[in-house]
């Protein structure tokens, strides 16, 4: 599984990190364990990108992605989420996925990239981020 997260109920927030080769079935995956789960709603989520492998992936399947997540009852439309991106050319992930969800008229959360993972944190409003959490899924 190359899609892990770590849920922090305190906070709650989501802490999403990529890592390997990143394939459509792992976003199948991360969708099915994270986003269709009614106990997450109103939580925020960093979505750390840094140490994936994106170079064989396909961006056009985010525009499904963005797709099914409108139709989903279990996010708040009201949370945010954060995406932590290695440098600036792999800022077309987070733009085509933006340009995927304006096509869709439905109220969705809130989506900012960010360089630098404090910062993400503090746009998110998670003040102290502890060295554990209550659940891995």
């Amino acid at each position: 599984m190359t899609i892990m997260n770590e849920i922090n109920h305190e906070q709650l927030c989501i802490y999403t990190n990529c890592s390997g080769k990143m394939c459509i079935k792992d976003f199948d995956d991360y969708f099915s364990r994270v986003w269709t789960v009614s106990s997450h709603f109103g939580y925020n989520e960093l979505f750390d990108t840094t140490q994936g492998d994106w170079s064989e992936f396909d961006f056009s399947y985010l525009f499904n992605i963005a797709k099914m997540a409108s139709q989903l009852t279990a996010i708040d439309p009201r949370s945010k989420l954060a995406w932590v991106l290695p440098n600036s050319k792999f800022k077309k992930l987070t733009d085509f996925y933006v340009s995927s969800k304006n096509m869709i008229t439905t109220e969705s959360r809130q989506l900012e990239a960010f360089f630098d993972q404090q910062q993400a944190l503090d746009w998110l409003g998670v003040i102290n981020q502890p060295c554990y959490y209550a659940d891995k899924i």
